[in-house]
């Protein structure tokens, strides 16, 4: 399996974080609670923002400066 396919799927489950963040940000009554549940999906947010930025990485074909400077 590929570096990209196991990034992809940890992405799918941090999504998937997501979406039980929100839903529970809904159903929480408690302000606190529903700040540390946001606090939460906003962290997996970042991550999943990160992730996509190193799929992208790692399907963009080299380029001339990469080929000097090394930064994977």
């Amino acid at each position: 399996m590929k570096e990209a396919d196991i990034l992809r799927d940890i992405m799918y489950f941090r999504t998937e974080s997501q979406l039980i963040y929100n839903k529970s940000i809904i159903e929480t009554r408690n302000p606190e609670v529903r700040q540390l549940f946001t606090q939460l999906r906003d962290d997996e947010t970042r991550a999943v923002s990160e992730l996509q930025q190193r799929v992208e990485r790692l399907e963009t074909p080299p380029t001339i400066i990469s080929k000097f400077i090394p930064g994977r």
